[in-house]
C-alpha cells in the first residue's frame, strides 16, 4: 500500500475515534438547571383572616348604592369579609320579605348557623330593631348570643357595637339597653366598641329614604369603627 494511503487511514481512525469519544461523553452527561442569578423563590401570600360581620340594614348596607361599612372595615384591617347582616332583625326580631328581601331573615342568634368557616373575628352591630321589647329579654338574647359564639370560636376575637341610628335623635332612650348588650359581650370575653352615633345630625350622610345612610355615611360608619378597633388590635 502506497504511504500516502497509509497515512489517510490513521488520520480517519483518528477522526473516528475522536467522534466515538465525544458522542459517549454526550450520552453520560446529565443536564444541569442553573437558575438565572436574580431568581428568587415565588413568595406565596397568606390568606386573610376570616372576619364575620351579624347585624341589620344598617350592616347589610341599604341604601349606600352598594357601600357596605363592614365591607370598608376590611380593606382597613386586611380582612376577608363575611357580611350576614340583614335588615329587621335583631337580638331578637327576625324579618320578612318587607324587611331583608327573604320570606324569612334570623335574628342573631339564629345566624351563627350561617357563619361558613372559621372567623379570626366576629363584628355584632345592631339591635335598633330589637327597641321597645323587655330589656331582660334583649339581654338574655345578647347573653345567649355570645355564650354560643364563644364556645363555637374560642380562639375568635368577638366586638359588640351598640346601635346606631339616623341623623336624628333616637326615638327613646337606648342606654338601658346599650348597657344590657355591653354587659352580656364582656360576660363572655367580648369587646365592647364604643363608636357613638356618627350620624347624629348630619343629614347629609342619610340615603333618600331617610333612615339608611348613604355611601359616605357608611365611610363615616366605617371610620368610627376602625377607630375604635385599632387600639382593640393593637398587641
Amino acid at each position: 500500500m502506497p504511504l500516502w494511503a497509509i497515512a489517510l487511514v490513521i488520520v480517519a481512525g483518528c477522526i473516528i475515534a475522536g467522534f466515538l469519544g465525544v458522542a459517549s461523553t454526550a450520552r453520560g452527561k446529565v443536564p444541569q438547571y442553573s437558575p438565572p442569578g436574580d431568581a428568587s423563590a415565588p413568595t406565596i401570600p397568606s390568606p386573610m383572616p376570616l372576619a364575620v360581620f351579624i347585624g341589620d340594614s344598617y350592616t347589610q348596607g341599604v341604601g349606600g348604592g352598594g357601600v357596605q361599612w363592614p365591607a370598608l372595615v376590611g380593606q382597613a384591617q386586611g380582612w376577608d369579609v363575611e357580611n350576614l347582616g340583614l335588615g329587621g332583625t335583631g337580638y331578637i326580631r327576625t324579618s320578612d320579605v318587607n324587611g331583608c328581601g327573604r320570606a324569612y331573615c334570623a335574628n342573631y342568634g339564629e345566624a351563627i348557623d350561617e357563619i361558613v368557616g372559621s372567623p379570626s373575628y366576629i363584628l355584632v352591630s345592631g339591635g335598633r330593631n330589637d327597641l321597645g321589647l323587655p330589656i331582660a329579654d334583649v339581654s338574655a338574647a345578647a347573653d345567649a348570643l355570645f355564650g354560643t359564639l364563644r364556645a363555637r370560636y374560642p380562639n375568635a376575637e368577638i366586638f359588640a357595637i351598640a346601635p346606631w341610628f339616623d341623623d336624628d335623635p333616637p326615638p327613646t332612650d337606648p342606654a338601658d339597653f346599650t348597657a344590657a348588650i355591653q354587659t352580656a359581650a364582656l360576660q363572655h370575653g367580648a369587646v365592647f366598641l364604643d363608636t357613638g352615633q356618627p350620624l347624629l345630625g348630619r343629614s347629609d350622610l342619610i340615603a333618600e329614604d331617610g333612615l339608611h345612610p348613604d355611601a359616605a355615611g357608611y365611610q363615616a360608619l366605617a371610620d368610627a369603627v376602625d377607630a375604635a378597633l385599632d387600639p382593640a388590635l393593637a398587641p
